[in-house]
């Protein structure tokens, strides 16, 4: 396999694009921002969208040891939330309890797989 066709393949295995749209003139104002930060645009935006979910984590009280293994979660105390862990494995909670113990029933059984495959 050459370069470029490996490089396209780790990039499209690992990683999701998204493209978006800003009105006239934020484009700058966000390169700005980011090389003022020291961070490329992307990390910039990756580095804005974690400080808004440890504000989730925080609130939900979710350990710190489980946090890297969650991609994401969204919602909201009326409709539920849904947990996005970092392997694609997505769950609907009604309470944040819930997603508290739906957080630690899926690692439990992650770590157990793990250890029944070795």
């Amino acid at each position: 396999m050459d370069k470029t066709k490996y490089k396209n393949t780790h990039r499209d295995t690992h990683y999701d694009r998204l493209e978006l749209a800003v009105p006239k003139g934020m484009k700058q104002m966000i390169k700005s921002m980011a090389t003022d930060k020291g961070m490329s645009v992307n990390s910039y935006l990756i580095d804005l969208i974690r400080k808004d979910q440890e504000g989730i984590f925080n609130t939900m009280q979710i350990a710190e040891k489980n946090r890297e293994k969650i991609s994401g979660i969204k919602g909201n105390m009326h409709d539920g939330y849904d947990v996005i862990f970092n392997d694609g494995y997505k769950c609907h909670c009604r309470t944040k309890k819930d997603v508290r113990s739906a957080i630690i029933s899926y690692l439990t059984e992650d770590c157990k797989s793990l250890t029944e495959d070795t």
